[in-house]
C-alpha cells in the first residue's frame, strides 16, 4: 500500500491539519460560487468567480513558488492559513451588511485566488519536506485522499448548511475549520533546504524552474496533458452551479449533491491511488489515456444532459478521472526534484492546472450562455481529445523518463 508516509510523525500531524483546513476551503469554494449564482444569475458570472479565484496562479504562482524555495516554510504556511481566514471573515462580514454584489465577488475571488497562488507551491513543498525522498509518492496519494475526502464532505454539508441556515454559517464553519492549523504547523519539523552561497534573484529563480522543466521533454509533456485534462474535465466542476440550479431547478441542495457526487469519485481515485502501489509508474501509458479519454466524454454528458440522476453518474466519472490524471501527474512530477527547486516547478505545475482551470470554466460559462450548453460541452471535448490524441503519440517518443 501507499501509506507510507504516515510514518513520519511530524507528516501525521501535518495530515491532521490540512484535513481539517481544506474542509474549509470546500466550505469557502461553494458559498462564494453559490453567491455567484445568487446574485446575478448567470453561467458566465459563475465562470468569471471561478476563474478569478484561480487565475492569480497563473500570473503570479511562479513568483511564490521561488519564494518557497528559499523562505521559512512554516512561516509561509502560516501567511497563507491567515489569508483564507480572512478571505471568510470579509465574506461575513459583508453578508451581515447586505454588500454582496458582483464587485465585491469579483474582489473577493481576486483575493482568493492571491492566497492560493502561494498556498499552492507552499503545500506541494511542505508535504514532500516532511518525509524521505522514497515516501513522496504516498504524499500526494495520501493528500488526494484527504482533499478528496473533504471533497465529498464538505459541498454537501456547505449545501445543507446554506440550504437551512443561510450561508453566513456557513462561512463560520469554514473559519473553524482554518484554527487547527494555527496550532500544528508550530510543531512540524520540515527538512531544511541547502544553503546557497550566490545570490540569485527571483526572475533568475523563475527561470531556473521553466529551464528545468522545459529541458525534460516527459515533464514538458506531463504538463501539456495535465492542461489538456483541466480545461475539460476539471472545468465543468467549476460551473456546478450552472448545471444544478440553472439546468435542474434543484437550488443549494442540488449544488452539494452533484458536488458531493464529483467528490465520491474523486474519493474512490485517490483511495484506489492510496492503497496500490508505491513504486513509480510512468505518465503515459494506454490506462492513463483511456481514464482520460474516459473523463472528458463523462463531463460532455454532464453538461448536456436532462436527466438527474445521469448527470449524478456524470459527475462522479469526472470527478474520478481528474483526481486519478492528477494523483499519477503530480506524483511523476514531484519524483525527481530536489527541495531546492521543488517550490518553483510545482508552482509551474499550479500555474498550468489552475491558469487552465480558470482559462476553461469562464470560457465554459461563456459559451453557455452564447451558444447554449450542448455545443459548448460538445465542442470542448472534441478539441480534448484531438489533443489527447496527439500528446499520446509525441509520448511513444519517450524511451525512457528523462
Amino acid at each position: 500500500m501507499n501509506l507510507i508516509a504516515l510514518k513520519s510523525p511530524s507528516y501525521r500531524r501535518y495530515l491532521i491539519g490540512s484535513a481539517a483546513a481544506v474542509n474549509g476551503l470546500w466550505i469557502l469554494r461553494v458559498v462564494v460560487t453559490w453567491l455567484a449564482w445568487e446574485v446575478a444569475q448567470s453561467a458566465t458570472f459563475v465562470g468569471l468567480i471561478a476563474a478569478l479565484t484561480m487565475l492569480p496562479t497563473m500570473i503570479i504562482g511562479p513568483f511564490f513558488g521561488a519564494l518557497m524555495d528559499r523562505s521559512n516554510i512554516i512561516k509561509a504556511a502560516y501567511s497563507t492559513n491567515f489569508g483564507m481566514i480572512i478571505a471568510t471573515f470579509v465574506a461575513i462580514i459583508a453578508l451581515l451588511f447586505n454588500a454582496v454584489n458582483p464587485i465585491f465577488l469579483i474582489i473577493l475571488a481576486i483575493y482568493i485566488g492571491i492566497i492560493t497562488s502561494a498556498h499552492h507551491p507552499m503545500r506541494l513543498s511542505l508535504g514532500p519536506r516532511l518525509v524521505h525522498q522514497n515516501q513522496i509518492s504516498s504524499v500526494s496519494a495520501l493528500a488526494a485522499l484527504n482533499y478528496n475526502t473533504a471533497r465529498v464532505i464538505s459541498p454537501f454539508i456547505a449545501g445543507t448548511i446554506i440550504e437551512y441556515f443561510g450561508a453566513m454559517s456557513a462561512l463560520i464553519t469554514a473559519i473553524i475549520l482554518y484554527l487547527p492549523n494555527l496550532v500544528i504547523y508550530a510543531t512540524l519539523e520540515p527538512r531544511k533546504l541547502k544553503a546557497s552561497t550566490e545570490y540569485q534573484s527571483i526572475v533568475a529563480a523563475i527561470k531556473e524552474g521553466m529551464s528545468f522543466v522545459w529541458s525534460r521533454k516527459y515533464l514538458r509533456l506531463i504538463f501539456l496533458v495535465s492542461a489538456v485534462y483541466t480545461i475539460s474535465i476539471r472545468s465543468i466542476a467549476e460551473i456546478l452551479p450552472v448545471i444544478a440550479d440553472g439546468t435542474f431547478s434543484k437550488g443549494a441542495g442540488g449544488l452539494g449533491h452533484l458536488a458531493a457526487a464529483v467528490g465520491v469519485g474523486s474519493l474512490c481515485a485517490a483511495f484506489l491511488k492510496a492503497m496500490g502501489t508505491s513504486e513509480r509508474v510512468p505518465a503515459f501509458n494506454i490506462s492513463i489515456m483511456i481514464i482520460a479519454a474516459f473523463g472528458m466524454i463523462a463531463a460532455w454528458i454532464l453538461t448536456i444532459t436532462q436527466f438527474w440522476p445521469i448527470a449524478l453518474i456524470s459527475a462522479t466519472c469526472v470527478g474520478f478521472s481528474a483526481t486519478h490524471l492528477g494523483v499519477s501527474f503530480q506524483a511523476e512530477i514531484q519524483a525527481d526534484l530536489y527541495d531546492n527547486i521543488r517550490g518553483r516547478v510545482m508552482s509551474l505545475w499550479g500555474m498550468v492546472t489552475l491558469g487552465s482551470m480558470s482559462i476553461g470554466s469562464l470560457l465554459l460559462g461563456w459559451m453557455a450562455d452564447t451558444v447554449g450548453v450542448f455545443i459548448a460541452g460538445s465542442s470542448l471535448v472534441i478539441c480534448s481529445l484531438i489533443f489527447l490524441l496527439y500528446i499520446f503519440i509525441k509520448s511513444l517518443s519517450l524511451d525512457k523518463i528523462n
